[in-house]
């Protein structure tokens, strides 16, 4: 072999090894982004970054708002979207730098976001606002409204998996309202209880379950019928609910515990002791665990779905109030 031919081989074999280092480096990249816990700190305006295979907090982002309250993730774990109360605005977090790319304006009071089922666009609850601003996720920017009549107060959306419907809870009007998404109106309005603040469809989206944070139940409604099927009583102040599988698992604030309904029966089938004033709730993608934020004790509990029990800790911002993970 040459000279200059050995030249060669060696920058060839010199730009694979680069290659293959560039190539495992965002490999790395991807990996520690798809296993992240994030919490909503509200009396930090921060947010807590946490590696859910190590459970450990590998940065606290500034939200660059106050009062930071609720996230939602895009499909894709690109984005982190947090709502910032009292400066009516949301933060737009690049989860690969952990850096806030920018802050939308949205109106009094931004409390909580539904992002739709093909995530293009976020719906925002501005609870002092009659209407619901509406940020299109590639512009990052206020593009419509739905026309709510009056203010609804702090509420919460979900979106059926068809992305057709949207509902909003109003703990103001004790009503959950239903919302065409395409035609951008309120098609109807149904009563539940009172302090109504949280709720979920179900995976098939026949069911919304939700809770009465102002009392001490939770409510399942029929999407078809638009009418309330079961209220559950699950003891004081029910925050946040998730469902895995068969089970709906709710924070239940005012007794620092997670109780469990069986979704087939409606009935409470178990309750898991955690800390002070638990409220935002999370399931781990694959199921197998919970993740339970808790404002007094200001930290993140790891429930193991199958024993039920609490196992592992992780100290937070102050007051946590909602948790979401990477898939």
């Amino acid at each position: 072999m040459s000279h200059q031919v050995y030249r060669k081989a060696q920058w060839v074999l010199l730009f694979i090894g680069l290659l293959g280092i560039l190539f495992g480096s965002a490999r790395d990249v991807v990996a520690q982004m798809s296993n992240r816990i994030y919490v909503a700190n509200m009396e930090d305006g921060t947010i807590s970054v946490i590696d859910a295979a190590n459970l450990q907090v590998v940065a606290t982002i500034d939200a660059q708002g106050k009062q930071t309250h609720d996230l939602w993730l895009s499909p894709d774990d690109k984005w982190l979207f947090a709502t910032n109360m009292e400066t009516g605005t949301v933060s737009v977090v690049d989860t690969a730098t952990n850096q806030v790319k920018t802050t939308i304006p949205t109106g009094k009071r931004t409390h909580a976001l539904g992002l739709t089922p093909d995530g293009k666009e976020l719906w925002v609850n501005a609870g002092e606002e009659d209407y619901i601003p509406i940020v299109d996720t590639e512009t990052l920017t206020v593009v419509a409204n739905v026309p709510l009549e009056e203010p609804v107060g702090n509420g919460h959306i979900w979106f059926t998996p068809d992305g057709k419907k949207a509902y909003m809870t109003s703990p103001k009007l004790a009503q959950v309202l239903v919302i065409d998404v395409p035609g951008r109106k309120v098609l109807t309005r149904i009563p539940v209880g009172k302090g109504c603040t949280f709720l979920q469809v179900s995976p098939d989206g026949r069911e919304i379950w939700g809770t009465n944070t102002g009392e001490s139940s939770i409510y399942v409604i029929d999407t078809e019928s638009n009418k309330v099927k079961a209220t559950i009583e699950v003891g004081k102040n029910p925050q946040h609910l998730t469902r895995v599988g068969s089970q709906v698992f709710i924070s239940v604030g005012g007794q620092d515990e997670v109780a469990i309904v069986d979704a087939k029966s409606l009935t409470v089938v178990g309750r898991i002791p955690v800390g002070k004033k638990p409220h935002g709730i999370w399931p781990s993608p694959d199921g197998k665990r919970l993740y339970v934020v808790h404002e007094e004790t200001a930290d993140l509990r790891v429930i193991d779905v199958a024993s039920p029990s609490v196992v592992g800790t992780v100290p937070t911002g102050k007051k946590p109030i909602a948790v979401v993970a990477s898939q």
